[in-house]
């Protein structure tokens, strides 16, 4: 049946609840979350997924706006909903990144610190390389896809103009944080684990050779072993990647459930 004007006008407070939503993810989210990419695709694809997710959206009746104050509360506990969504994978899409930070820190390579374009942040060689390489398996195995249909999912587990901004969810958001600097630090340990047998192996060779340099000669010993170890470490990590991946999806559902 054809909707005519006033339909769609009674259509969009709705409308611009989901859009709002979504647009509060998109740019918080790690995929986004880039400067280089243009304010006006941002937007679109924020405007292009509400018109996908809307006819799907779940209203038990219509959203009725007695005053703008009331309408622009609504907006804005969406838009707290978005970001803390975005902000709970973004948190989780970095564990690969910290891991690489921490295995820099043994290997010698955080002494070359270099400003990240890319979150405008202070980022080490490995870090940034682990991240690059996160974003690139995020997108071949599917993973965005999986994240589109966490969006999808929280309007069924918090429709719009229902959240309740409860301080409950802090616990949680504590919790995320500390499981990802938990995971990151069990992804690092094998490399961490090399260059410590080297440590000791060093150790051992200044105790035997005083008259050796020790500290000049374990540069390119702990470099040369830690990215030996990174290397055999890689193919191994594909069972991490969709670990973290799945976990983005589950934990955005269950901050969502904290918000209804």
């Amino acid at each position: 049946m054809d909707m005519t004007l006033f339909d769609i006008l009674q259509e969009l407070p709705a409308f611009f609840l989901v859009f709002t939503r979504c647009i509060s993810f998109l740019l918080t989210s790690p995929i986004f979350i880039l400067p280089g990419i243009p304010p006006i695709v941002k937007a679109g694809f924020a405007f292009a997924l509400a018109v996908v997710v809307y006819p799907v959206v779940p209203q038990e009746e219509p959203v009725i706006v007695e005053t703008l104050w009331e309408y622009g509360f609504m907006l804005m506990k969406e838009a707290l909903v978005g970001i803390g969504m975005g902000m709970i994978c973004t948190w989780i899409f970095n564990i690969i990144r910290m891991a690489g930070q921490m295995i820099d820190f043994q290997i010698g390579f955080a002494m070359s610190q270099v400003v990240d374009p890319v979150t405008g942040t202070v980022n080490t060689l490995l870090g940034k390389f682990l991240y690059f390489l996160t974003l690139a398996v995020f997108f071949c195995m599917d993973a965005h896809h999986g994240l589109i249909v966490g969006v999808v999912k929280s309007y069924q587990v918090l429709p719009i103009a229902m959240a309740d901004l409860r301080t409950e969810a802090a616990p949680f958001i504590i919790e995320v944080f500390s499981t990802s600097i938990t995971l990151a630090l069990k992804t690092a340990v094998p490399v961490i684990a090399a260059l410590l047998m080297v440590d000791m192996a060093l150790g051992i060779m200044g105790r035997a050779a005083p008259q050796m340099n020790v500290f000049m000669l374990g540069f390119p010993f702990k470099i040369m072993f830690g990215l030996v170890s990174l290397a055999i470490l890689l193919p191994l990590m594909s069972s991490v990647f969709a670990y973290v991946f799945d976990m983005m999806q589950r934990d955005i559902l269950i901050l969502v459930r904290w918000f209804a």
